[in-house]
């Protein structure tokens, strides 16, 4: 009854109801611009990482000292389903998975209350490691010049590139990979140490006392107030050269009447080399969770072209060599010829066997809507696009219920040439069929129900695609029965020629003769499919 009385009202008011629909493609287009589009979906785990650095300390003993504590402490939190160690030279690593529902900062402040509990050797600091997934790398740039030396390119690198990509929004991190890093060097001479009764201890102690800067309070003079500090932080080889050691009779012995100072680099452990070039310094931009990676690749794009040309010093260039638009533009490029080729093959066949331009227009008018429907409902319900979820759109499905209607009515004006189609004689030619089609398309929708039930990596697949099916068969069906027959009123409210599709009628004679044939002659037919088939 629901069924029928939507039919007669949509039909009575289908101007209304046309509107209604562009109003509501005009939005599905609108939620298409907005909608998070990925080359593949987001399948990883609710994970975290507790990383802990404990220099120069075996793996036994970065084992009992730093993973087990933690470990310990971590144990039992709301949601955990897994947890995972591993112990190496000087670094820890725990690996916890959480159950899925679980959110991301809530899991991750759950476990910075548990590493305050944990008691950790001195020096070993937990860190967590960014908030990404494992489908998380995005961009990845090197560092050239053909003036500077690696290590001047490593700082460029930590002092200027890495602070202007981290402030685009999205992105989590900045890994930094190869080249060296800027080391402060002095080359103790250790006849000077004996000379002035000097240990390596003490001029180790005299370094770091004395980098530093102290405040001092302030000293009012009249109506003025000055700040008084110490400036003793070491920023240059000067810096580090003017440290006071130690003093003789009143005359103070520097850092630099010890030996030499020069600028240096760290031990290298590795070396990074792309192509010909074996030893670069490389840049991975890593995509914080749950964000769209078209705006935040496009930031990423901008501030690049802006080091390159403004910030960057003369000599220096940055070359990227992975960027992921570059799948997504392809990946929506084939989604786009794919369901361009899917419309203009189902418009081809609707015209070939309908006969009617305009019949086949109005049927084909389905696939739009109902994608349009489909992408504002998967903007208002978070769904992302990507190749499996629009690939899985099967546009025969889509207008299935249209051409059942449509043929309908073309059925009954093939009967009759000279009649016109009138608001109740296309009501009622609709009424006959509402009921079928519609709950035909509901065992067609219930059908993926059994998708919703997966869970973890399963359900981060198929649930996506289930949903975006879904919307577009009940985008289908609501276009089909409240414009269809509004459109088939007003196309073909004149008496105009009827096509007759001779092949088909052909092809139809030949059908209904070997039906005849085969329900006169059952056991033929069976033998015939037995012969065949076993």
């Amino acid at each position: 009854m629901f069924i029928e009385r939507f039919i007669q009202i949509c039909l009575s008011r289908r101007g209304i109801m046309a509107a209604l629909f562009l109003l509501l493609g005009v939005f599905g287009y609108y939620s298409f611009t907005q909608l998070e589009i990925d080359a593949y979906p987001d399948i990883a785990d609710v994970t975290s990482m507790v990383v802990t650095q404990y220099p120069g300390h075996a793996a036994e003993t970065v084992e009992e000292q730093i993973t087990v504590p933690l470990e310990r402490a971590l144990n039992g939190m709301p949601g955990l389903v897994v947890m995972r160690s591993k112990s190496t030279f000087g670094l820890s690593m725990i690996t916890l998975v959480f159950a899925d529902g679980m959110d991301d900062y809530f899991a991750r402040q759950l476990i910075r209350e548990r590493l305050i509990e944990a008691e950790l050797p001195e020096g070993a600091d937990p860190e967590l490691e960014p908030l990404t997934s494992p489908t998380g790398e995005i961009f990845r740039y090197t560092l050239h010049s053909d003036t500077y030396s690696q290590r001047e390119l490593r700082e460029l690198q930590e002092w200027v590139v890495i602070p202007k990509l981290r402030e685009i929004f999205g992105v989590a991190e900045v890994v930094s990979h190869g080249g060296e890093t800027t080391q402060f060097q002095c080359e103790i001479d250790p006849e000077m140490l004996v000379k002035y009764n000097l240990s390596l201890d003490d001029v180790i102690e005299a370094v770091e006392i004395n980098n530093s800067n102290a405040g001092g309070g302030r000293v009012v003079r009249g109506n003025l107030a000055y700040v008084i500090r110490g400036i003793g932080l070491v920023r240059s080889l000067e810096d580090l050269g003017n440290v006071v050691v130690t003093s003789i009779e009143g005359t103070p012995v520097f850092l630099r009447d010890l030996g030499d100072l020069r600028l240096g680099a760290m031990e290298r452990n590795g070396m990074l080399g792309r192509d010909d070039e074996d030893d670069l310094v490389q840049g991975i931009v890593v995509l914080l969770r749950h964000e769209d990676p078209s705006p935040v690749l496009a930031g990423v794009n901008a501030m690049v072209e802006e080091l390159n040309q403004r910030i960057l010093p003369d000599g220096v260039w940055i070359d990227v060599y992975y960027d992921r638009t570059d799948l997504i533009k392809t990946t929506i490029r084939s989604v786009s010829f794919t369901l361009l080729q899917g419309i203009g093959l189902v418009i081809l066949i609707l015209l070939l066997f309908m006969g009617s331009v305009k019949s086949a227009l109005i049927v084909a008018s389905v696939i739009p809507f109902a994608m349009l429907i489909a992408f504002a409902l998967m903007y208002l319900t978070d769904i992302p696009a990507n190749l499996l979820s629009l690939g899985a759109l099967s546009f025969g499905i889509l207008v299935d219920a249209a051409i059942v209607i449509v043929e309908s009515l073309q059925a009954r004006r093939e009967k009759n040439p000279d009649e016109v189609f009138t608001e109740e004689r296309v009501a009622d030619s609709t009424l006959r069929i509402a009921r079928p089609i519609f709950f035909s398309v509901l065992i067609i929708i219930a059908a993926h129900l059994p998708l919703f039930a997966f869970e973890r990596i399963e359900g981060k697949f198929f649930i996506p695609m289930a949903y975006t099916v879904a919307y577009a068969l009940g985008g289908a069906l609501l276009f089909s029965l409240a414009v269809i027959p509004g459109l088939m009123l007003w196309a073909y409210s004149k008496p105009s020629k009827v096509f007759v599709n001779k092949p088909m009628e052909w092809l139809k004679d030949r059908c209904r003769d070997l039906m005849s044939f085969l329900l006169d002659f059952p056991r033929f037919a069976i033998l015939q499919l037995y012969w065949r088939y076993c």
